[in-house]
């Protein structure tokens, strides 16, 4: 498949060439993907597919005479061999043999109906296999039988499945110097097969049931594992070359299903397809919803980070006045300290005059005396600042309660606060 992609507003589309080999031919699929819908489109415009193959199979009419024979080197499968060969009955016989190899018994012998399945001449599988060989006329059908020395053990496969298996006498070897013959069991023989035949190929090697399935598990179109072609002795290409008795005719064999089973598979991949498309819709739309919901949740958290700035640009403004605040109570601290101060020098200066907190109050006369004058000036300056902001007291009031709280006793370092 061949892709191509364009891209838009809405969505992107595809294009699938799907290169049928069968029908010789390339069909396109275009696909519009969105979030929204999805398109599958049939395209009916097809061309002719370049890489098609087709293979040469022979047709044998249903007469004694009609086959391909010759005597091939056969010494390299004395020990070991596989054959494969892909068989289409067209017409019922009791014993129609595809092929045989006979030297003076039948060395390896088998008929499209599944009556004989021989080696070395062993009736041991005769009518024992019928059931596996069920393809109806007009089908193909894959068979392969392996055989070694080693193992002594002869394998018929039907289709890449296991149909039954022979043990065989010890130390028997495949005799060489006998007549492959398709068509017929031999030249002239009752044995006669109307139908055709296809990739007969002859290994010198007893071939794996896992190489076996591989090589029938893609119908006519399976390519010869790389890895097998050394084993690959006896050549389908080489065999179409020989020459032929009666009339054997040659034709040009696509491989694959039918065209009905084409048609019904490509159905089935369209359906998977848009199946497929449906749910990656689904998937879309169920991400664009999730993202609807995040988009909300994203604008919630927006809002509240915007209440949360705002409540810290109060918290902001109060911590300011909260500063401004601590601001004015510290001036107002340096003030009273100022004013305890004047207070300790008045305290000195009584001290230094010889008076006690009583002759100061009740002797005024001092008050014209050079160093009371002083005492009266710092008290009343002093306790008018104090008592309008901390105390609410008339300034008598509060120079008398100050008087009488002064203490008699000597002041420490009063003479270096006054000096």
């Amino acid at each position: 498949a061949v892709v191509s992609t364009q891209s838009g507003h809405y969505g992107r589309g595809v294009q699938l060439y799907f290169v049928d080999r069968y029908l010789n031919r390339v069909t396109m699929l275009r696909f519009t993907l969105s979030v929204l819908s999805v398109n599958v489109v049939l395209s009916g415009s097809t061309v002719a597919a370049s890489d098609s193959k087709s293979y040469s199979a022979l047709k044998f009419t249903y007469d004694r005479n009609s086959c391909v024979s010759y005597s091939p080197d056969m010494s390299p499968f004395t020990d070991k061999f596989t054959i494969c060969v892909w068989v289409r009955k067209l017409q019922s016989g009791s014993i129609p043999s595809p092929f045989c190899y006979y030297t003076s018994d039948y060395e390896i012998f088998m008929t499209d109906n599944g009556c004989f399945n021989r080696l070395f001449s062993s009736l041991s599988l005769d009518n024992v296999l019928t059931s596996k060989f069920t393809s109806p006329v007009g089908t193909w059908f894959m068979y392969c039988s392996t055989w070694s020395l080693a193992s002594r053990t002869f394998r018929v496969y039907v289709n890449g499945q296991l149909a039954g298996t022979e043990t065989t006498p010890s130390g028997r070897k495949l005799q060489t110097g006998g007549a492959l013959t398709l068509g017929n069991r031999a030249p002239g023989s009752d044995h006669r097969f109307g139908g055709e035949l296809f990739n007969f190929n002859l290994y010198s090697k007893e071939l794996t049931a896992t190489e076996v399935a591989a090589m029938s598990s893609g119908g006519l179109c399976t390519e010869i594992p790389e890895q097998l072609e050394e084993y690959r002795v006896i050549k389908w290409e080489d065999i179409v070359k020989l020459s032929r008795s009666g009339t054997v005719q040659d034709l040009e064999t696509r491989c694959g299903p039918s065209i009905e089973d084409k048609l019904n598979r490509t159905q089935t991949e369209l359906l998977e397809v848009q199946g497929l498309f449906n749910s990656t819709q689904e998937e879309l739309v169920g991400v664009k919803r999730d993202l609807g919901v995040m988009g909300g949740e994203l604008n919630d958290t927006k809002v509240k980070l915007e209440g949360v700035k705002r409540e810290l640009g109060a918290m902001g403004g109060e911590l300011n006045e909260t500063k401004s605040q601590l601001e004015d109570t510290k001036l107002e601290l340096e003030d009273t300290k100022l004013e305890l101060k004047n207070v300790n020098e008045s305290k000195c200066a009584l001290q230094k005059g010889n008076l006690t907190k009583w002759d100061m109050f009740y002797s005024p006369a001092y008050y014209n005396k050079t160093f009371t004058r002083r005492l009266y000036q710092q008290l009343t300056t002093t306790w008018d600042s104090i008592s309008s902001k901390l105390f609410g007291m008339t300034i008598t009031d509060k120079v008398i309660e100050l008087i009488k709280d002064l203490d008699d006793d000597q002041i420490d370092h009063c003479g270096e606060l006054l000096s």
